[in-house]
Parts: C-alpha cells; sequence; structure tokens
C-alpha cells in the first residue's frame, strides 16, 4: 500500500521568515514619523517658550537697571521721553538714527550744552518711551515731536539735527513746522531717494525688510539678547553703552526701527512732496571717507535748497562737533 503524506508548502515559512525579518509595514514607518515630528516640534515650541520667558524677564530686570535720565511727557495719551541740557536759544533738537535712542546723543549732548540749550528724546517705541499708534512714518513722527515740546514747554526757534534715517524725519519737521525752525543740520542722512533711485537701493529695502522680520521673531524670543546681535556702539561712555546694549535687545525697541523702516515709501514721499526749507539755514555733515554714489546723495538731501554748508568730520567714529570750516555750496 503506497501511503501519500501532505507537507505544508515551504512558501508559508518564507512568508513568516520575511514577515520577521523584512521592512515594517508602511503603517508603522508613519507612525514613527508622526512620532518625531510631534518630537520635534514640542521641543522647538519649548525653547520658543523659554526663550519668550527669558526675553520678558531681562526686558524687566533693564528697566528696572536704567531709569530714564531725563522727563517722560505724555503726547496725546502715550510717554515720550525727553531729555534737556544746557540753557541759551535756539535749542537744538536731536533726531536719531534708525534703532537709535537719545543715549546715542550723549557726547554731542555734553559739548552743545555748553553753549546752549539741548534736548535729546525717543521717538515713540524706542528707548524710554512708550509705543506711539499708526504707522510709523515721517508725518506722525514730526507730529509728535511738536506736541512734546509744546507739552514740555520747549520754546523755539530750533536746530533740528538728524542723524542718518533721523534725517528724514528733521526734513519732515522743518517742512511742516518751518516757524518753528531756525536751521537744519542733517548727519550722513538718509535721502528720500535712496532706496528707489537705483536698481541697486531698491533690492537693500527689500533685502532690509526681510532681514528685519528674522530679527524680530529672533528678539521676542530672547535670541537677539543671548548672542548680542545688535551691540552698543563702542565709542560711546560704560553708562550709555549700557542703555544701548538693553534697548537693542528690547523688542518692543526693534520692532518698532523694522515698522519705522518699512514705513521708508511713505516717509520719503512725504518729504520728497515737501515744499523744502526755503531760505532756512542747512550744514550737511558728512563722517570720513564716503563712496562717491553716496557723497551724491549727500549734495542734495533737502530738493532745491539753495543754500547747503558741508563738513567732514575726521575719522570714522560716531557724530561729533566739527572744526573745520563750513564751505557754502
Amino acid at each position: 500500500m503506497l501511503t501519500t503524506v501532505t507537507t505544508a508548502p515551504s512558501v508559508g515559512l518564507d512568508q513568516e521568515s520575511c514577515g520577521r525579518h523584512g521592512p515594517p509595514p508602511r503603517s508603522g514607518i508613519r507612525t514613527w514619523a508622526r512620532r518625531g515630528l510631534l518630537t520635534i516640534v514640542a521641543t522647538l515650541l519649548t525653547l520658543a517658550l523659554i526663550g519668550a520667558v527669558y526675553q520678558s524677564a531681562a526686558t524687566r530686570t533693564d528697566r528696572r537697571a536704567y531709569p530714564p535720565p531725563g522727563q517722560l511727557v505724555d503726547v496725546s495719551g502715550h510717554r515720550l521721553h525727553l531729555n534737556c541740557a544746557g540753557h541759551g536759544s535756539p535749542t537744538v533738537i536731536m533726531e536719531a538714527a534708525n534703532l537709535g535712542m537719545s543715549a546715542h546723543w550723549v557726547r554731542v549732548q555734553q559739548q552743545i550744552a555748553a553753549s546752549t540749550r539741548v534736548c535729546s528724546y525717543d521717538r515713540a517705541g524706542m528707548g524710554w518711551s512708550d509705543a506711539g499708534p499708526g504707522i510709523r512714518d515721517a508725518s506722525a513722527i514730526s507730529a509728535e515731536l511738536h506736541t512734546l515740546l509744546t507739552s514740555a514747554g520747549i520754546p523755539g526757534p530750533y536746530v533740528l539735527a538728524g542723524h542718518s534715517y533721523g534725517g528724514l524725519y528733521t526734513l519732515g519737521y522743518a517742512a511742516t513746522y518751518p516757524e518753528d525752525v531756525a536751521g537744519v543740520v542733517l548727519i550722513d542722512s538718509s535721502h528720500p531717494e535712496q532706496f528707489v533711485r537705483s536698481p541697486a537701493g531698491q533690492a537693500i529695502f527689500k533685502r532690509t525688510t526681510r532681514f528685519g522680520a528674522v530679527i524680530g521673531l529672533l528678539t521676542r524670543l530672547g535670541v537677539t539678547r543671548a548672542i548680542h546681535l545688535l551691540p552698543a556702539h563702542p565709542d560711546l561712555p560704560p553708562e550709555q553703552q549700557g542703555q544701548v546694549k538693553a534697548f537693542n535687545s528690547s523688542t518692543l525697541q526693534v520692532t518698532t526701527s523694522i515698522q519705522e523702516f518699512r514705513a521708508t515709501p511713505q516717509t520719503s514721499e512725504q518729504v520728497r512732496s515737501t515744499p523744502g526749507l526755503a531760505n532756512k539755514p542747512l550744514a550737511v555733515v558728512i563722517a570720513g571717507e564716503q563712496p562717491s554714489d553716496w557723497l551724491q546723495l549727500q549734495e542734495g538731501p533737502a530738493p532745491c535748497h539753495p543754500t547747503v554748508f558741508t563738513r567732514k568730520s575726521p575719522g570714522r567714529r560716531t557724530p561729533h562737533c566739527c572744526t573745520q570750516t563750513a564751505t557754502p555750496r
């Protein structure tokens, strides 16, 4: 008798072996990917929260460490910081650059105070001043400065001194309130056509605007403070270095500076559309050696102005009082 023996197909063993040692099912891969992604997101959110808490606590500490050296004056519901020194007339009003504040003017203010009254101030959202409403363009900033000087009882006429981007605000104020202005000084001033005259200028504006968005986020998360991304100028005295370093890490100051720069199209148009300075004296101060295209802009920061005096200050340091004789142009 023949006996038939039936055995299980070997393929079953092969499938079982493959199940034990082969690649995991696709559903398993997706599960691990989701877990990994959630871990990364949770870690980033935790770090962001830690950074935001650190930024908030450090900002409060800085406020206590550096009280305002001047007075806080109410301007239509928010306070602006005003710091005056010296006696005499006309009063010199100093307008800082973008990301600048009253502390940057300390050496200049000390020198000018020996001969007349001089005031530095912080625009809304800068230094010790409260945040301001609306778009931070030349029109808003000039109106707030006018209210500040009136509320503080600082009589005109004023000599306005604007550094870099602050030069645009100075020109805007002088054109809006000509009866208050005795003269204007522009120190390496921005030009109302600086970012529109050439493709290179347009590219710089776009690049700086994008960079500002990144800096704003980094500041909110405490990174700007932690890595000292925006340091104080080494030529400042130690006390003012500490003040500038603290406020350059402040979320309010950095984001306000970004808002001011983003308003460049409005500010530039407002300055271009003004009737100019009429017969007001104008001095243009240029620090050190500069590129030719920048010098060309400095030749005409106030359109159609007939009398411009240019002085060159030696070196590449922060602005200081010049000693060279002015040459009319």
